[in-house]
């Protein structure tokens, strides 16, 4: 990491008005944090890798019975750069920013005196650089399918000031062991916020990987476009770009010899690729293709014709049905979204927001939505549904709808209500385990470190509070997350 000040970014989130103050609520506000080791609540199923000052081991967690991978992480063997101004993991607060699709999700995190703890999404089908060991090599049209997700996230992470710093295909995992090529994008250790006042300064990366600016010290987001390159390089000639001996002499290549792309050099390759291939590497940075503008190139817009789109018609069908409720439900909505919903539901509801997201960058816009709505209805009543989702469903008014705003506006209810998501929520606002949600539980779950007056909070309260008590029990919190509002 090692990356001057950062500065906070808002992932998806919903905010509740009272006056002039908001309770801002992301998916990161759910991610906990807690001292000591690993909760009772995981059972260690198997190891899946270790490193020189990391272990990943696949847990099952009781509450949800569900797998996820839990990061075991040395404090011996992190550099003071990674940490943030309370000692904790720096990597914590750039994942708690971003809210996207094909980005690794992380649930909570543990901290006993000589380890950190985190626990996160697991993908079963492991690093993509095994896969391309197995395979050789890609044909375009499933490296074009990688290289849209990739650059998906990198534009997302871009826009969000983000910048990775050490993409390689190690650090892109694929979800499923099938042939699917659905990937996420891990290991953030290396990531920082981009601050436009200050000069990025630290040489992050792998030698394959690595910009030549990096080298040089005068560097910006646009060194992970490079390390993209390198990626789609990999993925279509199933060589390495550099035939440096060690680490040393691959980065004297970079340096002094860095790739240039030339169609004699590979004509088996289309003249399409060729082009992408060669905007993603230009030497100079400042001239080197942006993520958002690589997505709308010509190689990549030509693998998405002729796909099976899935059939949109329940998601858009949801988002229509869809109401924005008490604070406190969507806030409970905005969890189970996050950490709840089933594998197979979400495989199905992640293809779906994909087919929506035109142009790739991890939003849906007025016009994405417009552009579903009128092929089933006139342009009249297309706009006016269209208005009425974005006003119910962007619960942050961000203009865009956001992954996990989808995913909550979409998910089945009657499955995501069970009896055990439903007291796992509560479980998590009922800190003390009394039976019953203080305003000061919510406010310690909710909060974040806002300042806010204490009536918003009592409001929460007021919302749920039946009995008029001053507390939200088992009972009246069912009632909230089942009856039709």
């Amino acid at each position: 990491m090692g990356c001057g000040n950062t500065k906070k970014t808002d992932g998806a989130q919903t905010v509740a008005k009272k006056g002039n103050q908001e309770v801002s609520i992301t998916p990161g506000t759910f991610l906990t944090k807690t001292k000591g080791k690993l909760s009772s609540n995981y059972s260690v199923l198997r190891k899946l890798g270790s490193g020189a000052f990391a272990d990943v081991q696949l847990c099952n967690y009781k509450p949800l019975n569900q797998q996820r991978a839990v990061k075991i992480i040395h404090k011996a063997g992190l550099h003071y750069q990674q940490m943030d101004q309370d000692y904790m993991l720096k990597e914590i607060s750039v994942l708690t920013s971003l809210d996207h699709p094909n980005i690794l999700k992380c649930y909570e995190i543990f901290e006993d005196n000589w380890k950190f703890y985190v626990a996160m999404d697991y993908c079963a089908g492991g690093e993509l650089f095994d896969k391309i060991i197995e395979m050789k090599k890609f044909n375009e049209a499933q490296a074009a399918k990688i290289m849209s997700q990739l650059l998906s996230a990198i534009a997302y992470c871009h826009e969000k000031h983000v910048i990775h710093r050490d993409l390689k295909p190690e650090n892109i995992l694929l979800e499923e062991k099938q042939d699917s090529l659905s990937i996420k994008v891990a290991d953030f250790g290396s990531s920082c916020f981009l601050d436009s006042k200050k000069k990025l300064s630290g040489c992050f990366g792998s030698a394959y990987y690595i910009a030549p600016e990096v080298l040089i010290g005068d560097y910006n987001e646009k060194c992970d476009i490079w390390s993209a390159g390198v990626i789609m390089f990999i993925l279509l000639t199933g060589k390495p770009p550099y035939n440096g001996r060690d680490e040393k002499a691959i980065l004297n290549q970079v340096k002094t010899t860095p790739l240039h792309i030339e169609r004699r050099d590979w004509p088996n390759l289309s003249q399409e690729s060729i082009d992408l291939l060669q905007k993603l590497l230009i030497v100079g940075h400042k001239d080197r293709i942006s993520a958002r503008d690589a997505l709308l190139h010509p190689w990549l817009q030509k693998s998405h014709e002729g796909e099976n789109s899935s059939d949109l018609k329940t998601s858009l069908r949801e988002l229509t049905a869809f109401t924005s409720s008490t604070k406190l439900k969507n806030a409970v909505h905005m969890f189970l979204a996050t950490q709840a919903i089933s594998h197979e539901e979400l495989k199905v509801l992640k293809q779906d927001f994909i087919n929506l997201d035109k142009n790739g960058d991890g939003k849906l816009s007025h016009n994405e939505l417009l552009e579903q709505y009128i092929k089933t209805m006139d342009e009249a009543d297309a706009k006016a549904t269209v208005e009425k989702v974005m006003k119910e469903v962007d619960i942050n008014h961000s203009g865009d709808i956001d992954y996990t705003e989808f995913l909550a506006a979409c998910m089945n209810q009657n499955s995501i209500n069970s009896k055990t998501n439903l007291q796992t929520a509560f479980s998590l606002f009922d800190k003390d385990g009394s039976g019953s949600i203080t305003v000061d539980e919510i406010r310690t779950v909710l909060g974040s470190g806002q300042i806010l007056d204490m009536h918003v909070w009592n409001e929460i309260i007021r919302e749920v509070d039946q009995n008029g008590d001053g507390l939200i029990d088992l009972k009246e919190f069912f009632v909230l997350m089942t009856k039709n509002f």
